[in-house]
This record gives C-alpha cells, sequence and structure tokens, in this order.
C-alpha cells in the first residue's frame, strides 16, 4: 500500500495547497518456502512430503498451515520444488514446524521449533529412514554471521576513534598555537 501525496489549488487565490493521506494499514503476509531433499549433494526433491506450521495469530489465537509437496505427474508446465505456506499475519514465529513421510508404508515424522517467518527452509534427510538423522536448514542463517558483523562493527568503531583521537589532538594542538600567538601580542 501506498502512500499519497496531493498537491491542489487553493480556490480563493494563486496558492497551491500540499495534502498528505498516511497509509498506516499494514497488510503484508508472511510465508514460508519449504523443500525435502534425499541428501545435501544432489538436492533430489522428496515428493510425497507434507508440511505442517503451528502458528499463532494477532488475536493469540493458535491455527495451523499445512502444506504438501507433490511431484511431477504429467505432461504439463513444471511444478516449483518448494511448497509454500501461508502463515498471514503473525506477531511471533513459528512456534512448531513439522515434517513428515511415508517411507516404505510408515509415517516418518519430525518436528522443530522456533522458526522465523519469511524463511526458505530446507529439510535434509540424508536418505535415512531415521527421522531423528534429519537436518533443518535455513537459507540464511541469521547466527552464523554474528561474529563477522561483531569484528566488521569494532573495526570501523575502532577506525572512527582513531579519527576522533587525531582531529581532537590536532585542534588542542591549533588552540595552543592560538592562545601562544594572542598572549604574544597582549601585554597586559
Amino acid at each position: 500500500m501506498y502512500d499519497i501525496l496531493l498537491v491542489s489549488k487553493v480556490k480563493s487565490g494563486n496558492g497551491l495547497r500540499i495534502s498528505a493521506i498516511f497509509n498506516n494499514i499494514d497488510r503484508t503476509a508472511f510465508f514460508l518456502k519449504a523443500r525435502m531433499q534425499s541428501d545435501v549433494t544432489v538436492g533430489t526433491v522428496v515428493s510425497g512430503a507434507s508440511f505442517r506450521a503451528v502458528l499463532t495469530d494477532l488475536n493469540d489465537g493458535k491455527f495451523i498451515a499445512v502444506a504438501g509437496s507433490s511431484g511431477q505427474t504429467a505432461y504439463q508446465s513444471l511444478l516449483t520444488p518448494f511448497s509454500h505456506i501461508g502463515i498471514g499475519r503473525s506477531n511471533n514465529f513459528v512456534e512448531q514446524f513439522t515434517v513428515a513421510v511415508y517411507c516404505e508404508g510408515t509415517r516418518q515424522l519430525r518436528q522443530w521449533s522456533p522458526i522465523i517467518p519469511k524463511s526458505n527452509l530446507y529439510v535434509e534427510a540424508d536418505l535415512n529412514d531415521d527421522s531423528s538423522l534429519w537436518k533443518l536448514n535455513l537459507l540464511v542463517k541469521p547466527t552464523e554471521k554474528v561474529p563477522l558483523i561483531l569484528i566488521a562493527d569494532g573495526i570501523f568503531l575502532l577506525v572512527l576513534g582513531l579519527i576522533i583521537i587525531v582531529l581532537h589532538l590536532y585542534e588542542k594542538a591549533e588552540d595552543k598555537k592560538e592562545n601562544e600567538r594572542n598572549t604574544a601580542f597582549n601585554y597586559f
């Protein structure tokens, strides 16, 4: 949604009047993109996997969003390898993310919690029937970059501090020279 800026003529006179309409309605919706892979190296999509997310809406009510991955079944256009799970407007993390798949007639199930909304999730089965060995990877891992961010911030603050110290010393030297010039001419 957009904010609107209106410019109109004033009826009594030659002036212009500026009006603004500010749109404060937030209509953003969150989603998850999930994909179950057989292994990391090839990345073959496991067809038939189902994904479930337990969420809390803005009124503190819990609801469940479900999606499934279907394989390519006809000579139609290719489907995306991701399952899109619409979350809507949520005020919190995804409380519980569950992946289920049938393997040799038995249902394998794995749960993770919490998950950041608007994430791309990769569930890696690594060709294991044991669901406890499945791994969940995010496309963007915010905790992975924390040391790099801290190092970059530290270097920036160090350089900024050195610049401030050098400029401060330069200013003190200029003040001292100015005071010496003023005292040389002032005999009273």
